[in-house]
């Protein structure tokens, strides 16, 4: 039976007579009251414990984040909240998932348009481990906390909201989708995990995984293409073209849907990778500057900008492969790079390139790369010392064996 008025709303909520499971059912028929009395639930909650009465927290509050709110009205919304997701009941609030999403959302939409994400991530986190019915478990709040340490410039933090626990990060693996009336997760939910992941890796210049978190966002079972798979895919053609030097293709079990319609509202960022594919740092420094525009909206220029120096490198690479001497003003034309000193002094030290300058006459030298293949025979040879010694102890430990002697002797 549904309450018909706040008081009898608010005298079995105190009274506590019902099980949690219970009140869950009475409040989820109340649902008509509940949003008509939007103007009574600041006085309905100050006479209620956060912690003893989490469930109609949950439910009043969700009410409120349902409706239009006025300035105090936000500023009682966001203040209550907050104390709400740092120190409510678990086992309560797991039996309202949806309200306490919508909760969540509100709350992070808010405290964002004020300016103050970094605020909200130490109740976001509380969120995620109140709501989440397993350890490994997606919630709704994840990609609330990924937003906002995003927007605080939190990516170590963010990072460890992003894989299951227990797992090495090599295996890319991601948090667990599971019932969605246990966690009231939507769809959108978890494209924003893929999209925020992929940025909070993108900050951390961990740009395979983020190849694989972006992947993930256009690849899911789709009959639309969405605003979020969209962003996602831009952000993966860029950083396939840093990563690789090319675009990845599609996988083949990604949705037709999508593999029909992504390319055409993309196009400004086919043609970027279309210039950076003709090894022409010019012609990419065109590409990007006429498409500034488009991607300044998407707030994609800065990154996209990094595709220069990364083809520049890509560029010197190639001549390497072509050149046995270059002078350092011809490598400054056709690697498109102001100092070009400077350039191949880092690609020689991270190992990308084999050259030798002179300072004498400012040529630069592209010998075989005799001594990568000393270091490949000399790391064979290594190995195979490894390997002996390995072998040695193994016959040690054998021939101190009780059991193996017994059995080799007597066979």
């Amino acid at each position: 039976m549904a309450f018909d008025s706040p008081a009898a709303l608010l005298g079995a909520i105190r009274e506590g007579r019902q099980t949690p499971a219970q009140l869950a059912g009475l409040l989820n028929t109340s649902e008509e009251l509940l949003r008509s009395i939007g103007q009574d639930v600041p006085n309905i909650l100050r006479e209620l414990h956060v912690v003893h009465h989490s469930l109609a927290f949950a439910f009043l509050l969700a009410a409120m984040a349902g409706n239009e709110l006025s300035e105090d009205q936000e500023r009682f919304f966001v203040d209550t909240s907050r104390a709400f997701l740092l120190s409510c009941d678990a086992s309560q609030v797991q039996l309202a998932p949806e309200k306490f999403a919508e909760i969540c959302r509100k709350f992070t939409e808010l405290m964002v348009a004020k300016g103050r994400a970094r605020i909200a991530i130490a109740p976001l986190r509380s969120a995620v481990q109140r709501s989440r019915p397993s350890p490994n478990a997606l919630t709704p709040a994840h990609p609330l906390l990924l937003q906002c340490c995003l927007l605080g410039k939190f990516y170590g933090l963010a990072e460890d909201h992003l894989y299951p626990q227990g797992t090495m990060r090599a295996q890319f693996k991601c948090l667990d989708v599971v019932d969605p009336k246990t966690t009231g997760l939507v769809v959108k939910d978890f494209f924003l995990y893929c999209y925020y992941g992929g940025m909070t890796l993108v900050g951390l210049k961990r740009y395979s995984e983020a190849l694989d978190f972006f992947l993930r966002a256009f690849a899911v079972p789709a009959t639309q293409v969405s605003a979020i798979v969209v962003a996602s895919y831009k952000k993966y053609l860029l950083v396939s073209l840093l990563l690789h030097g090319q675009v990845c293709p599609i996988p083949e079990y990604t949705s037709q849907v999508v593999q029909r319609s992504i390319g055409s509202w993309c196009s400004e960022y086919l043609e970027v990778a279309k210039a950076f594919s003709t090894y022409e740092v010019g012609k990419l420094e065109q590409a990007l500057e006429k498409h500034r525009s488009v991607l300044e909206a998407d707030k994609n220029f800065g990154f996209a900008k990094q595709l220069i120096p990364s083809l520049s490198k890509r560029v010197i690479q190639r001549l390497t492969q072509t050149y046995l001497t270059l002078s350092l003003d011809d490598l400054a034309v056709k690697g498109g790079v102001g100092d070009a000193q400077a350039v191949l002094l880092e690609m020689i030290e991270k190992g990308e390139i084999h050259a030798k300058i002179s300072q004498k006459d400012k040529m630069v030298a592209f010998p075989e790369d005799g001594d990568a293949r000393v270091r490949d025979l000399s790391g064979g040879i290594d190995l195979a010392i490894d390997l002996g010694a390995e072998v040695e102890s193994l016959d040690e430990s054998l021939m101190t064996n009780r059991t193996f002697l017994q059995h080799h002797v007597t066979s």
